[in-house]
């Protein structure tokens, strides 16, 4: 029987949460200094922005997207959360016309602080995007839905100690990786911004 990679992944964050669960053996209303439990303080906030252009024989493309996400520290180390993405890409294509194409995930993540800005982040979702096709006569724009599940590596450059930082990761994306009828590529680059983290 073959294992998913990204159930590899999610055991492995949930084999850490035992022991660091037992660490917040205390009072609900404290934290581990003793203060007053506090929501607020146990958020933090992130999320990227892209652009892109792109361009090809009789056709060419302007892209832009925006993803936010919150994390929830359940223990320092160990948060999840959700997030959202929204894209808009706007295609003209020669001799035919221009399309506006909208896509949107929504997806919950799981993220591990490993050693100082270094983490692993897993996410599942669903993501809906817009397309063009054709039948050689007429093109038509079409939406797609489908199953969201990346696993990977990013960098925080605040080092997991709070504040505004910058992060980099690399995301692989498992059901691209394994359906044999796309052409998009399964790997991701994220530049985000982070508060908290």
């Amino acid at each position: 029987m073959k294992t998913h990679p990204l159930i590899l992944f999610t055991l492995l964050l949930l084999a850490t949460a035992p022991s660091a669960f037992a660490q917040k053996n205390r009072r609900p209303t404290e934290s581990r200094t003793g203060k007053e439990y506090s929501l607020k303080d146990n958020l933090w906030y992130g999320g990227f922005f892209g652009l892109g252009f792109g361009g090809g024989t009789g056709s060419s493309a302007f892209s832009i997207n925006l993803s936010p996400m919150v994390g929830y520290k359940i223990v320092p180390p160990f948060s999840v959360g959700p997030r959202v993405g929204v894209g808009y890409t706007y295609q003209k294509i020669q001799g035919v016309r221009a399309f506006n194409l909208f896509d949107t995930e929504v997806a919950v993540f799981a993220r591990l602080h490993v050693f100082r800005g270094f983490f692993l982040h897993g996410e599942i979702g669903t993501r809906s995007d817009q397309y063009i096709e054709t039948n050689g006569i007429d093109f038509i724009k079409t939406i797609r839905t489908r199953p969201l599940q990346v696993a990977g590596i990013g960098y925080n450059f605040s080092g997991g100690r709070g504040g505004f930082g910058q992060e980099i990761a690399i995301l692989y994306d498992f059901f691209i990786g394994n359906d044999i009828n796309t052409f998009e590529n399964p790997w991701q680059y994220r530049f985000a911004i982070t508060y908290g983290f």
